[in-house]
């Protein structure tokens, strides 16, 4: 689903041989993805910005217990 997410947003992506998955935005957010762990790490400028906020929004839903 963060996937699907972030494919809406504009960035370049780069995949590593180690399951990770980086995601490169033009506000200069690094968004490191590790698909064996679940692990995701936030780097490089804006990572409390605005869209970092969204994304963690989003992850934070997914992630919710249903009631």
């Amino acid at each position: 689903m963060l996937k699907a997410f972030l494919g809406n947003i504009e960035h370049t992506l780069s995949n590593k041989p180690n399951g990770q998955s980086m995601y490169k935005f033009t506000n200069g957010l690094v968004l490191n993805v590790y698909e064996t762990t679940g692990a995701v790490v936030f780097q490089g400028d804006n990572a409390d910005g605005e869209l970092a906020g969204q994304i963690r929004s989003f992850i934070e839903s997914v992630n919710a217990p249903f009631n």
